[in-house]
Protein backbone atom coordinates (compact mmCIF):
# COMPACT_ATOMS: atom_id res chain seq x y z
CA UNK A 1 0.00 0.00 0.00
CA UNK A 2 1.46 3.50 -0.70
CA UNK A 3 1.81 5.96 1.75
CA UNK A 4 -0.56 8.33 2.04
CA UNK A 5 0.03 12.15 2.42
CA UNK A 6 -0.72 12.11 6.04
CA UNK A 7 1.56 9.35 6.20
CA UNK A 8 4.90 11.08 4.62
CA UNK A 9 4.06 14.64 6.60
CA UNK A 10 3.85 12.67 9.91
CA UNK A 11 7.82 10.75 9.11
CA UNK A 12 8.81 13.82 7.87
CA UNK A 13 8.03 15.39 11.38
CA UNK A 14 9.08 12.39 13.36
CA UNK A 15 12.32 12.09 11.78
CA UNK A 16 13.60 15.67 11.83
CA UNK A 17 11.94 16.86 15.12
CA UNK A 18 11.85 13.51 17.09
CA UNK A 19 8.08 13.80 17.41
CA UNK A 20 6.20 10.63 18.48
CA UNK A 21 4.02 8.86 15.38
CA UNK A 22 1.84 8.71 17.48
CA UNK A 23 1.90 12.23 18.85
CA UNK A 24 0.53 13.48 15.49
CA UNK A 25 -3.08 13.44 14.82
CA UNK A 26 -4.84 15.17 11.79
CA UNK A 27 -6.27 17.83 14.28
CA UNK A 28 -2.84 18.60 15.97
CA UNK A 29 -1.44 21.45 15.02
CA UNK A 30 2.21 22.49 14.25
CA UNK A 31 2.84 24.42 17.28
CA UNK A 32 0.90 21.71 19.78
CA UNK A 33 3.34 19.35 18.21
CA UNK A 34 6.29 21.51 20.33
CA UNK A 35 7.73 23.10 17.03
CA UNK A 36 8.88 26.56 17.65
CA UNK A 37 9.01 29.41 14.74
CA UNK A 38 12.37 28.17 12.87
CA UNK A 39 11.15 24.88 13.63
CA UNK A 40 7.86 25.99 12.07
CA UNK A 41 9.36 26.79 8.86
CA UNK A 42 11.91 24.01 8.61
CA UNK A 43 9.05 21.95 8.82
CA UNK A 44 7.97 23.46 6.11
CA UNK A 45 10.68 23.42 3.43
CA UNK A 46 10.95 19.72 4.73
CA UNK A 47 7.39 18.71 3.49
CA UNK A 48 7.64 21.15 0.16
CA UNK A 49 10.98 19.09 -0.42
CA UNK A 50 9.51 15.50 0.32
CA UNK A 51 6.29 16.59 -2.14
CA UNK A 52 7.81 19.17 -4.42
CA UNK A 53 5.33 21.49 -4.03
CA UNK A 54 5.25 25.32 -2.55
CA UNK A 55 3.05 26.18 0.36
CA UNK A 56 1.76 29.10 1.05
CA UNK A 57 3.39 30.84 4.26
CA UNK A 58 2.18 33.71 6.45
CA UNK A 59 3.86 33.39 9.53
CA UNK A 60 -0.20 33.47 12.01
CA UNK A 61 -1.58 30.94 9.58
CA UNK A 62 1.59 28.56 10.30
CA UNK A 63 1.13 28.48 13.99
CA UNK A 64 -2.57 27.35 13.76
CA UNK A 65 -2.08 25.43 11.03
CA UNK A 66 -3.18 21.46 11.44
CA UNK A 67 -1.22 18.45 9.59
CA UNK A 68 -5.39 18.66 7.88
CA UNK A 69 -4.83 21.51 6.87
CA UNK A 70 -0.87 20.73 5.42
CA UNK A 71 -2.57 17.47 4.14
CA UNK A 72 -5.56 19.14 2.39
CA UNK A 73 -2.62 21.96 0.83
CA UNK A 74 -0.28 19.35 -0.62
CA UNK A 75 -3.43 17.45 -2.25
CA UNK A 76 -5.13 20.89 -3.58
CA UNK A 77 -1.46 21.45 -4.90
CA UNK A 78 -0.96 17.58 -6.69
CA UNK A 79 -4.85 18.36 -8.12
CA UNK A 80 -3.66 21.25 -9.47
CA UNK A 81 -1.08 20.25 -11.33
CA UNK A 82 -2.58 17.11 -12.45
CA UNK A 83 -0.60 14.84 -10.31
CA UNK A 84 2.77 15.64 -12.85
CA UNK A 85 4.87 16.71 -9.19
CA UNK A 86 3.24 13.06 -7.55
CA UNK A 87 6.19 10.88 -9.54
CA UNK A 88 9.37 13.53 -9.95
CA UNK A 89 11.86 12.80 -6.93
Amino acid sequence: MMPTVFDKVQAVITKKFSVPAENIRLDSTLESLGLDSLDLIDALFEIEDEFNVRLPQDASGVRTATIQDVVDSIEKLQAADGGQQAGRA
